[in-house]
């Protein structure tokens, strides 16, 4: 009996209990609650002020860029303006200095073309000094008269002198002469130099005295008398130094004078003769210029 009434009363206390229970909780969750409302509150209010403190900091960036913009726009101008100023500073003292650098140009080039019209007419001066002491020499010296040879009818005729005039020296005539043929005095030279074939047909000088004459010809675009002072380059001296450039320039004088055939025989028998000559290429293009030869090809050496 006793144990059923502890039951009986145990089951009637028990919903009490309960509710107690449950009162003390719901307080309980009540009391986290606003503990945590006053967090969530705490936290908003400091993120509020970070917020700010980072729009602060944000507003204070863009101002100090506007600055530093603005600064370095300032010191832009400055430099251009500076440098504007410095170009119009210079631009006048290099103008000038061009133009000087230009008037002296002008100037050393008048000394330079002084100094070659003095060398020339120092030559020219040499050259009258020689002559003129040739003269002297040949007034103070008595000409002999030239042998006079029997004819028919018993009469005499004298013979053509080819002696050389007194203090005349083959040396002496033919540096005159290519003094003038280089000076392109092409009279004055192609008379020396006929005259110092003249007097000295057999000396050293006399091929090249001949050569120079066939180029004074195809100098002044003389191409029959070229090609025939070229031709006596080869029958007189047929062997010295100028014989196969005479030869070569016989061949250019007579195709300039549109003979067709000479010319191309004469560039064969050049190149057939000095196989060796840096003219044999040129030989061959103008053998082919003349249509007499074609094509070549390389052939191949074992």
């Amino acid at each position: 009996m006793k144990v059923s009434r502890l039951l009986l009363l145990s089951i009637a206390l028990s919903p009490a209990i309960l509710l107690g229970q449950k009162k003390e909780d719901i307080l309980s969750m009540q009391r986290d609650i606003a503990n945590m409302d006053d967090h969530v509150k705490q936290l908003q209010k400091t993120v509020d002020e970070k917020m700010t403190e980072l729009l602060s900091l944000v507003q204070q960036s863009i101002e100090l860029s506007n600055k530093t913009a603005a600064a370095m726009a300032g010191m832009q101008h400055n430099v251009d303006q500076k440098l504007a100023e410095q170009q119009t500073k210079l631009v006048a003292p290099v103008a000038t200095l061009g133009t000087k650098v230009d008037e002296m140009s002008g100037d050393f080039r008048s000394v330079r073309e002084n100094v070659a019209t003095l060398v020339r007419h120092m030559n020219d001066l040499d050259t009258k000094i020689t002559d003129m002491s040739s003269a002297i020499r040949s007034l103070q010296t008595p000409v002999a008269p030239p042998p006079a040879v029997p004819v028919a009818g018993g009469t005499s005729q004298q013979v053509p002198d080819n002696s050389p005039p007194p203090g005349m020296s083959p040396e002496l005539s033919y540096n005159a002469s290519y003094r003038d043929y280089q000076a392109k005095k092409d009279e004055a030279a192609l008379d020396e130099f006929a005259n110092y074939l003249k007097y000295y047909p057999t000396s050293e000088n006399a091929p090249n005295a001949q050569y120079y004459i066939g180029q004074i010809y195809y100098r002044g675009e003389d191409w029959e008398n070229a090609a025939k002072a070229f031709d006596l380059v080869l029958e007189k001296y047929p062997k010295n130094p100028k014989t196969a450039e005479s030869q070569y320039m016989k061949a250019c004088a007579l195709m300039n004078a549109k003979h067709k055939t000479a010319a191309g025989a004469e560039f064969k028998n050049f190149i057939a003769s000095y196989p060796d000559s840096p003219r044999v290429r040129e030989a061959h293009a103008h053998l082919k210029q003349l249509g007499l030869e074609g094509p070549t090809t390389t052939k191949r050496r074992n």
